[in-house]
């Protein structure tokens, strides 16, 4: 075999022995981004916080999306354009995949945001939050994220929550 030349094999072997993590880097599933574990669900809004604040049960899903000068901008690239992917970084998340999941699964409080949006906040260290939005699917409705972001401590500071986690749940 040629020096320098591909081998799967040796390759292989040392990305194993240099604690390479296949699922570290994002993958997909057609439109969809993939957690960690492979799952096109990121979290979801029980059937208990539904009834509470009087919207539909659903997972939460992020898209590929799309960010262009103008539009309806929305998902990965989204939350991902160039300012908003240092800052992202800079907070301890890799990419979307990781703010989105973090967000999806630990969020404290539900507001209600422009049209029929809703935000899931996340209180802490950093404070983060992401907008989705209820989408019609031909077999199943879900939440699509529209985009993510650290926020200010304040944020928040004068809207009411339509729901509030309670300590210990």
């Amino acid at each position: 075999m040629q020096k320098g030349a591909f081998n799967p094999y040796i390759d292989m072997k040392n990305l194993l022995i240099s604690g390479y993590n296949f699922w570290d880097h994002v993958q997909y599933d057609g439109e969809y981004v993939l957690t960690k574990d492979g799952n096109k669900d990121f979290g979801e809004i029980s059937n208990d916080i539904a009834n509470e604040i009087h919207r539909q049960a659903g997972k939460i899903r992020l898209r590929i999306g799309k960010h262009e000068s103008e539009g309806d901008n929305y998902g990965e690239k989204h939350i991902e354009r160039r300012d908003r992917l240092k800052q992202l970084q800079d907070n301890g998340y890799e990419n979307a995949r990781d703010l989105v999941h973090d967000v999806a699964k630990n969020f404290d409080s539900i507001y209600a945001g422009r049209r029929s949006r809703l935000i899931l906040y996340k209180k802490g260290f950093k404070d983060t939050m992401i907008y989705i939005e209820l989408t019609p699917f031909k077999n199943e409705d879900f939440y699509d994220v529209k985009t993510g972001m650290i926020t200010r401590k304040d944020f928040m500071k004068n809207k009411k929550p339509l729901w509030t986690r309670q300590s210990g749940s």
